[in-house]
């Protein structure tokens, strides 16, 4: 039930026979009720009532199952008529079972004519409004209802460009919805689009090969927003804020270094993993510049972010242009992750899915109150059939349109394991190497803890990977409690599970696949402001030593590095927390920051391209790492010695043992590295000698040391 007039009678159908009345003052307990439908009347049975904060609720029951998509007034004492409007009948078994549908949905083109499809058995009319080429008064067409509640319309000739809206009466009122499946959208998103998406594939796109398949734990994610990647007025990019910003090569800061789609492809990072781009609200898409905010505020899950584009306006240009952003990564190499955002819409209230089918593609209380795990005011019901339904049609959608290479989903906990196994099946037929992760945090929703898909089930969604808050929190520190230092920062501790991937034996995950690694992203600050808190009176050169541990830790431990974008070069929002709406000036990528720590960025690249190179720090199987990992010094001291072992090497280039050295103290320290045949060979790190020999080396203070022994193949 919703909140409205706290003076007028309200009524709600619950289940198709059960009725709530609200009413505000006392009435005769022989008072009768009755229903009309148009000249029909249907008398109604009192079941019980009760006072709750000043309102008298009468519970009761209908003679017969009310029709679905019927309007209803009631009748009792003291009013003449109410309507009888839609409560958690909606949410009921019943309900599933008489309208769940298959099939297409949404607006289906072709040159001759197009098809509206849309889901809303609670209309009792519908409508389409359509613009011809998106200008001037619209056509009406009426729709027709089938007995699941899909109603559907045809407009004859092509309708590539037109604008359009469904028009219905749901809750004795008329609506005004733009299409939940919409590939594209005016700006703003107030109307649906037509769109012949042959128009939208650039020059190669159709043909154009994408990167490689590889294993999960060959990967290294780079996390990125389109807006902060070229908005910055040292970047070196004209597109800027834009998808085609992508798609420029040869851009350089002032100091001659490259920026941008060159920089990426040097960079060495396998996957980029973009934050929302499909349509959000909270940004003017004709004046952009006026506000910033990251796109967690979802409103049109299919059409592309408008502020990205060029103009938008064009139907087409928003794909297109997206398009050739992932064909531009593609073709260097780089695979694409999307960042989608089911969990909860922008407004509910004025969401598609509240207005078409309302209370049903949300959770709530037995009192009618929105569920709130999200913290944004609404979640979205995923083990509704449905939601279920939109949520993996999108997806698929997303996968084979955009050929994208992955799907990162936020607040994963929200979904029900059902929804992302069934997800995970669709997907992994079309492209068996798509890449998913998701924030698998315990959100508390409206949904039993036994069926979320928190990173509790891990092991029963093998298909994901997931956040992996123990390695942030071991290493960086609690991201919550200041006062919770991790490894870097001197609270010293076992690092076992955290280089082993957490996998294995009692661990959180099937393999090491399922293990995302990191110490930064999008949320939160940034390592280098969070060190600059712990340490407010450090010199700064002592706290990148910190964060040069973490960044190696991330890229050397079993599992999936992930990278949030600048961190590289220490990137900084100074001290903004939660930046999702701050300016340019605090979210954009300084590339001015990456002139300055050139050498150190050398260092990153130079890290991952060893890790690239070299098996022994991309195991899966918990078997393999069980048999190929040795941990000398398991970090409680502060001094990590972790040592791999290739036993298979298939060429000259792969090692046959490494053994990674961290001193994370404040002073130096004697390591005891083990000494058996050859001497160990320096790959990278700060120890001034090419070669150990000596079983007892001296650490420097926060340095870390990367040795080898070659295979001999």
């Amino acid at each position: 039930m919703t909140e409205e007039s706290k003076h007028q009678p309200q009524a709600y159908l619950d289940t198709f026979t059960m009725i709530t009345v609200l009413l505000h003052e006392e009435i005769s307990r022989e008072a009768s009720f009755h229903l009309t439908c148009g000249r029909e009347k249907i008398s109604l049975k009192r079941i019980s009532e009760q006072w709750i904060d000043g309102t008298l609720i009468f519970y009761m029951t209908a003679e017969k199952a009310l029709d679905i998509g019927k309007e209803y007034l009631i009748y009792g004492p003291g009013f003449s008529s109410v309507p009888l409007k839609l409560g958690s009948v909606v949410r009921t078994a019943e309900f599933e079972k008489r309208f769940s549908c298959s099939g297409e949905l949404g607006s289906l083109y072709t040159k001759d004519k197009t098809v509206f499809k849309v889901w809303s058995p609670v209309s009792t009319e519908m409508n389409v409004l359509l613009w011809k080429g998106g200008k001037g008064m619209p056509l009406t067409l009426p729709m027709k209802r089938n007995d699941k509640g899909v109603w559907s319309a045809e407009a004859l000739g092509d309708c590539h460009g037109d604008a359009y809206l469904f028009s219905g009466r749901v809750n004795h009122k008329t609506v005004l919805a733009v299409d939940p499946y919409a590939r594209s959208v005016t700006a703003n998103g107030e109307k649906g689009l037509v769109v012949c998406l042959d128009h939208t594939h650039p020059a190669g796109w159709e043909d154009h090969n994408r990167p490689a398949p590889i294993s999960k734990t060959d990967s290294v994610i780079y996390e990125l927003q389109v807006r902060d990647f070229s908005s910055h007025p040292e970047s070196g990019m004209k597109n800027k804020r834009k998808f085609l910003a992508f798609c420029e090569s040869g851009t350089k800061t002032p100091g001659n270094i490259e920026t941008g789609l060159d920089y990426l492809k040097n960079l060495g990072v396998t996957h980029v993993q973009l934050l929302p781009v499909a349509d959000f609200g909270s940004v003017d898409e004709r004046n952009p510049g006026e506000s910033y905010n990251w796109g967690y505020d979802p409103e049109n899950y299919n059409s592309p972010e408008g502020s990205y584009s060029t103009d938008p306006d064009d139907p087409a240009a928003r794909i297109r242009e997206l398009k050739q952003a992932v064909l531009a990564l593609h073709e260097s190499g780089i695979r694409v992750i999307l960042d989608v955002v089911f969990n909860h819409v922008y407004i509910r209230e004025n969401s598609s899915f509240e207005k078409l089918v309302p209370g049903y593609y949300f959770r709530f209380d037995q009192g009618g109150r929105p569920s709130n795990g999200t913290g944004v005011g609404n979640d979205t019901a995923s083990e509704r059939s449905m939601m279920r339904k939109y949520i993996i049609d999108s997806l698929s959608y997303w996968q084979k349109e955009y050929k994208v290479d992955g799907f990162r989903f936020d607040l994963m906990g929200i979904h029900d394991k059902e929804t992302m196994k069934r997800a995970a099946k669709k997907l992994l037929q079309e492209d068996t190497s798509i890449f998913l992760l998701g924030e698998g945090w315990e959100m508390n929703t409206l949904l039993e803890p036994s069926e979320k898909a928190s990173i509790r089930a891990a092991k029963e969604l093998p298909q994901y990977s997931f956040f992996n808050d123990s390695f942030r929190d071991a290493v960086k520190g609690s991201v919550f409690f200041p006062d919770k230092y991790g490894f870097i920062s001197g609270n010293f501790r076992q690092l076992a599970s955290v280089l082993n991937g957490s996998c294995g034996g009692g661990g959180l995950f099937v393999d090491a696949s399922q293990s995302i690694n990191f110490v930064e992203c999008h949320d939160n600050h940034t390592l280098y402001d969070w060190l600059s808190i712990l340490h407010p009176h450090e010199e700064e050169s002592k706290r990148l030593k910190r964060q040069q541990i973490a960044l190696v830790l991330t890229v050397f431990s079993q599992g999936v590095p992930f990278i949030h974008a600048g961190q590289e070069f220490y990137r900084t929002k100074h001290g903004f927390e939660n930046s999702y709406c701050s300016p340019d000036e605090i979210n954009w990528l300084d590339w001015k920051r990456r002139d300055r720590f050139y050498q150190d960025l050398k260092t990153f690249i130079e890290l991952l391209s060893i890790r690239k190179a070299q098996p022994c720090f991309r195991f899966m199987a918990p078997e393999e790492i069980g048999a190929c990992t040795a941990l000398i010094e398991d970090g409680s001291t502060g001094v990590v010695l972790y040592r791999v072992t290739n036993r298979k090497p298939k060429n000259k280039e792969e090692w046959q043992e490494a053994l990674l050295l961290i001193n994370a103290r404040d002073t130096e320290a004697e390591v005891k590295v083990p000494i058996e045949g050859a001497p160990w060979l320096k790959a990278a790190g700060t120890l001034p000698v090419k070669e150990v020999s000596e079983q007892s080396i001296l650490m420097e203070p926060l340095s870390y040391a990367i040795l080898y022994k070659p295979s001999g193949v």
